[in-house]
């Protein structure tokens, strides 16, 4: 084989590989629901709490490009995993003061979402794109209430499996456009409990002055949506900037970035792909 063959054979195969990640990225990767399983290991989990399966999703961002089938994809696909507890993270849909959903929207996503099935509850915080604006904040909490949610607003519960053990959830308010408090809420957790906070942005993590915290579920980062190695991520809005995806340890409590479902301003996910996160305690 000539060299001009050869040179020709490597420009066909880049060309083709090129090809490919578009397809992926604007075909595959925005509709497709991935699951990521992470193991909770602990010796403040209660034995009664073993093998307890909390399923976390975020960022549907429903009346932009996610529409009633790939919403029941979400859905589908978080009933597959038979999770105990249901948490979502907020940004139910997309710019809502812009283009709010009107009753028949509304009516498909509350409908959805009460087909989520889960025996010990399903917990919601509310998105920056959901506290848009007074009537927003209103018509998403009460779409969530519709559909089996319970909204945390800066509030703290326990969440029991059987008669004994417990671990606590604190739901925070989104650090954009919300009002986060991140001390009075922990003022009832004892050190010994094992302690979920769940908020729509990841850089609230830096503003907790708590160490009761085990770990801060977060979204709003999208995983950057399109993820370019060596550059970073062309999605980073206020509140991600610091912290928009992956595990991150600080100071011995676990932030989980989930790269969410949904995708906004554009249809497009690269190296970001959509997903839901399946956890499972682990008493020790």
């Amino acid at each position: 084989m000539n060299k001009s063959k050869k040179i020709l054979i490597i420009v066909i195969s880049i060309i083709l590989v090129l090809l490919l990640g578009v397809v992926h990225a604007f075909v595959i990767a925005p509709v497709k629901i991935n699951v990521r399983h992470e193991t909770l290991k602990s010796e403040k989990i209660p034995v009664s709490m073993n093998e307890f399966k909390i399923v976390f999703f975020s960022d549907v961002h429903y009346n932009a490009f996610v529409d009633e089938t790939r919403l029941q994809n979400i859905i589908d696909t978080i009933n597959n995993e038979n999770p105990d507890v249901v948490l979502f993270g907020g940004d139910l849909f997309d710019h809502p003061a812009n283009k709010m959903p009107g009753e028949i929207e509304i009516s498909i996503v509350s409908r959805l979402l009460n087909e989520i099935e889960a025996d010990k509850g399903k917990f919601a915080v509310l998105g920056n794109h959901d506290l848009e604006s007074v009537s927003t904040a209103i018509m998403v909490e009460e779409t969530l209430y519709d559909a089996g949610f319970e909204v945390l607003s800066n509030k703290t519960l326990r969440i029991r499996n059987g008669n004994s053990g417990y671990i606590t959830l604190c739901g925070l308010e989104s650090g954009l456009l919300g009002h986060p408090d991140t001390e009075t809420p922990f003022e009832t957790v004892k050190n010994e409990d094992y302690t979920i906070v769940l908020c729509h942005t990841p850089d609230t993590a830096l503003d907790l002055t708590t160490s009761k915290a085990d770990l801060f579920l977060a979204g709003h980062g999208h995983g950057g949506q399109i993820y370019l190695p060596l550059i970073g991520a062309m999605y980073r809005p206020v509140g991600a900037e610091e912290y928009y995806r992956g595990s991150h340890n600080l100071d011995g409590m676990l932030l989980d970035i989930t790269n969410g479902c949904g995708t906004t301003k554009a249809d497009v996910r690269f190296l970001a792909d959509a997903e839901i996160v399946v956890y499972t305690l682990k008493s020790e």
